[in-house]
């Protein structure tokens, strides 16, 4: 049987041959991957010292054909002059543990290629008493610096001493950042801490430079990023927006002299490897943000609204606030904050001042201010101290008829500057607002009294009024007092009858009132006997109405025949209230009346004592005889004309003076009757 060539191969076995291929391919692409390298050819010895029995043992370093200098870590292993050398990171390949990798890093970094022989003869000897003296002490090697052997045992001991010692070697770095944004503008100050073998230790000042990078602020120079020495403080100006500054910082070191990353020349051959100058160094980053009120001032304002249109006197009344921020805040849409004593931010506190004002007569004219002698019912405080909120203000008490109007503001004064008063900016509501006006009707009240409650023939009678209740300053009223009757019988008080269109109606006066006190009405001519009695209707009057009697109006009742009261008016609120408001106003009276009976509004019209002449005496009779004659009979009083007084009879002055006295005293009688009282 011939043998199978090897074109004719298994296509299996050439498959799994190319897989095979390809995983070695890209293993060897990874481990370089992982461990970077760089070859070198190490040339000869460097600085040292050659050992005067053989003439061939080395004490020192070697010099590789790219200029580095390497100390063997392989006793056991033939010199390594003449051999190549692969670099890698010694840290990484687990030839040593961590504390000798930095042990290293440092004996390579501080004397990786000193000029002094007996120097690098001492590096060498502490390198080995790192990485092994095969069951051998470090005399034994010594001994190559010939007459110095005690010299380089010392230096290397120095050495290692310092390796082991605070500043000395170290197993790495960490970078931090500290950010300042108290005051105006601010700060970022880098750090970085050493973790030597002896302890972390802070760098001093100065003595490494960082890249630190900034979101949300920019360097005093108007740049983002700047190199900026550890330890060391730069000022930065924060971004003013919002209300508050969020600032970012990241601060990086690069190829920092610390840690235990040293570079390690792997011999590729049987010959010893080289710890080599030029460390690796180590990176060191860290971030940092912080927040903080920035100092753009803070403007918050209040929409307001009464909390009832219309109410009645004696009713409690709230204001009802809503804070938010004002649209044209700096802060934009943001409510300002502070800083509190742990840190933390919390809401800018504001303090509301609420002043309700009134009662004025008449609703007032919108207006920037409130008048400078409104009248003020009370002021209260709502404080805000847990930014944009809904909130309803202590009520205040309505003490009469009128209207009322909310005033609120926003004194800075009032927030401590420690918690932002010194960034609030102020507020204040207008005057007169319709959403901030609250109406209480008048209730007034007429006690009313008819003039006469007795008349003896025809005559005038008019209606007295007593008025109390009308706001002062207000609008006039008009009352219509109606005259009812002539009736047959005396109307019970309190009964109303049916009228106008069961009962005669005699006639209708209108008086002007402007304002609390007693009037007078015109007068109602009557002549028909019978029972009359008054009834009263008020509605508002035009705003024009002079308070004056005018032609067919009434007049103010005089210090004569005014029952009770001055008859003077309060004064006037809110004089400078100006033109009343554009708004509908339809005053605080309503239209009332009072249509019952009452006993002091009746009055009973009589007629006079006859006028007719006296009957003609009938003849005497003649005496019977025997008979004695009858006495004379008395004269008759002589008539007299309904309320003129003029005789038609032959009684003469005396008769008429007694007749004048007896109407006199009638009235005088009457007019000491009592008022009826008459309410809406």
């Amino acid at each position: 049987m011939h043998a199978r060539h090897p074109v004719f191969m298994n296509p299996r076995r050439r498959l799994l041959g190319g897989l095979l291929l390809l995983l070695a391919t890209l293993s060897a692409a990874l481990a370089g991957a992982a461990q970077p390298a760089s070859a070198a050819h190490t040339l000869g010895h460097g600085s040292g010292v050659l050992w005067d029995v053989d003439h061939a043992s080395w004490i020192g370093s070697y010099r590789l054909d790219d200029g580095s200098s390497g100390y063997c870590i392989d006793v056991t292993k033939p010199q390594p002059a003449g051999s190549d050398v692969d670099y890698v990171d010694g840290q990484l390949s687990g030839l040593v543990p961590a504390d000798d990798a930095a042990r290293l890093a440092y004996l390579s970094r501080t004397w990786g290629d000193p000029a002094d022989p007996f120097e690098a003869a001492a590096a060498q000897l502490a390198t080995w008493t790192i990485t092994g003296l095969a069951g051998h002490d470090q005399a034994y090697f010594a001994r190559r610096a010939n007459g110095h052997a005690g010299e380089v045992l010392d230096a290397a001991n120095h050495m290692l001493r310092r390796a082991d010692a605070a500043g000395g070697a170290s197993r790495g770095a960490t970078a931090s950042v500290r950010l300042d944004l108290t005051g105006p503008g601010g700060s970022v100050t880098p750090e970085l801490v050493v973790d030597y073998l002896a302890g972390p230790q802070t760098v001093p000042p100065g003595t490494h430079d960082a890249v630190v990078t900034l979101r949300g602020a920019t360097f005093e120079d108007g740049s983002r990023e700047a190199s900026v020495p550890n330890g060391r403080s730069r000022g930065i100006r924060p971004d003013q927006a919002g209300a508050t500054e969020t600032v970012a910082a990241e601060v990086s070191y690069r190829d920092l002299p610390y840690g235990g990353r040293f570079r390690l020349g792997r011999n590729t051959g049987a010959a010893q490897s080289l710890l080599v100058t030029s460390s690796f160094g180590v990176d060191a980053g860290a971030r940092a943000s912080a927040t903080a009120p920035n100092s753009l001032p803070f403007r918050p304002q209040v929409q307001t609204s009464t909390g009832s249109v219309v109410a009645e006197a004696g009713d409690p009344l709230a204001d009802e606030l809503t804070v938010e921020v004002h649209p044209e805040s700096p802060t934009g849409g943001a409510w300002g904050v502070y800083t509190t004593a742990d840190g933390s931010l919390r809401p800018i506190p504001v303090v509301v001042s609420s002043t309700l004002w009134g009662p004025f007569p008449r609703r007032p004219a919108e207006a920037a201010e409130p008048p400078a002698d409104g009248p003020i019912v009370c002021a209260v405080e709502t404080v805000i101290d847990e930014g944009p909120v809904r909130r309803t203000t202590p009520p205040c008490v309505l003490p009469a008829a009128g209207y009322y109007v909310w005033t609120d503001s926003i004194d800075p004064g009032r927030t401590p500057p420690e918690r932002g008063g010194d960034r609030l900016l102020g507020w204040s509501s207008g005057f007169g607002v319709a959403a901030e006006t609250t109406r209480v009707d008048a209730t007034p009240a007429i006690e009313t009294m008819a003039s006469v409650n007795h008349q003896t023939g025809a005559g005038c009678v008019s209606d007295r009024l007593g008025v109390t209740g009308l706001p002062p300053g207000g609008d006039p009223i008009e009352v219509e007092s109606t005259l009812i009757g002539p009736l047959a019988e005396r109307p019970a008080p309190g009964n109303v009858p049916e009228h106008p269109g069961g009962a005669p109606v005699t006639g209708s006066v209108t008086t002007t009132v402007p304002g609390d006190g007693e009037y007078e009405s015109p007068c109602i001519a009557v002549s028909a006997p019978g029972f009359y009695y008054f009834v009263f209707s008020a509605t508002p009057g035009p705003r024009t109405a002079s308070t004056a009697a005018a032609s067919g109006a009434g007049r103010p009742a005089t210090d004569a025949d005014r029952p009770t009261g001055s008859g003077r008016t309060a004064p006037t609120a809110g004089s400078d209230l100006g033109e009343p408001a554009a708004e509908p106003d339809d005053g605080l009276v309503t239209a009332f009346g009072d249509w019952r009976v009452h006993e002091f509004e009746s009055i009973e019209v009589v007629a006079p004592p006859s006028t007719s002449p006296p009957a003609t005496p009938r003849p005497t009779p003649a005496l019977p005889p025997g008979g004695q004659a009858s006495p004379p009979p008395t004269p008759t009083a002589s008539a007299l004309l309904a309320l003129t007084g003029t005789s038609v009879g032959d009684g003469g002055p005396v008769s008429i003076a007694a007749a004048t006295a007896t109407i006199i005293a009638g009235l005088a009688g009457l007019g000491l009757a009592l008022r009826s009282r008459r309410r809406p």
